[in-house]
């Protein structure tokens, strides 16, 4: 085996560690080498951790954050921790299961946070009140770092969300009123014809069933669809969702 082909040997083992993935050096440059107060770097010095690797700055096992194929590994005593939270340089940090610093929305626990989008890496609080596509999840309506449930305004109209996860064809209950949801998770509007029943939702932007109709015009001016026997609609209307967020002006 040529010289060059033995560094790239090398060189593919060292990023299969750091990765997270056992190998197996085969080449003379890959085995244990020898520690000199030169040696830096990640190194293969036969130890026990993550495949045989640690990380040394002028012969010395190393603590921090070192930069590495594109992001952030932690080491302690010149090894590659995994899952868990860092601080340094007065900021704080959380790498994965592979030991890298996370970026953009990340959920730790039951907790969603943001750690920025530019490179920076360090946690910036709790995710305050969004739609988020969280890793290892998908996308999920997160307010003050928890899955939320119940309705949002966004891109112009009310969603209705269970545990952050929107929540399409339905019947919806907050606020003492009932709404429903379309097959796009929409609060709808007007007349709607449900189950083989028409309802009016009224056309001034509050979405939620009339107990007083109109006459329907789809209907020849006459809406069969009157109130139940206890004087409210159809009790199939309701919802068990638990909202406490406030829908500003809903009338």
């Amino acid at each position: 085996m040529s010289f060059n082909m033995k560094k790239i040997v090398a060189g593919v083992a060292v990023v299969a560690t750091l990765a997270g993935v056992s190998t197996v050096a085969t080449t003379q440059s890959a085995s244990a080498a020898r520690i000199t107060s030169q040696t830096s770097g990640y190194i293969k010095d036969g130890s026990r951790f993550n495949g045989g690797y640690r990380w040394y700055e002028h012969g010395k096992l190393y603590t921090g954050f070192r930069f590495y194929m594109g992001t952030y590994y932690w080491f302690i005593n010149g090894v590659r921790q995994n899952q868990g939270w860092r601080t340094a340089w007065g900021m704080t940090y959380f790498t994965d299961n592979t030991g890298r610093a996370v970026q953009g929305t990340y959920k730790v626990g039951s907790t969603v946070y943001d750690f920025g989008n530019n490179g920076t890496f360090f946690v910036r609080g709790v995710v305050k009140d969004a739609y988020v596509n969280v890793p290892g999840v998908g996308w999920r309506w997160v307010q003050n770092g928890k899955m939320f449930t119940g309705f949002k305004f966004y891109m112009g109209t009310f969603y209705w969300f269970q545990n952050g996860i929107r929540q399409d064809n339905g019947w919806r209950h907050a606020w003492g009123m009932t709404y429903y949801t379309d097959n796009q998770g929409r609060a709808v509007q007007g007349w709607r014809n449900i189950d083989g029943k028409n309802y009016y939702f009224g056309n001034n932007g509050t979405f939620f069933l009339r107990n007083t109709q109109p006459a329907n015009p789809g209907n020849g001016g006459n809406n069969k669809v009157q109130p139940g026997e206890n004087g409210g609609f159809d009790a199939g209307a309701t919802d068990n969702g638990n909202n406490s967020d406030k829908w500003g002006n809903i009338g």
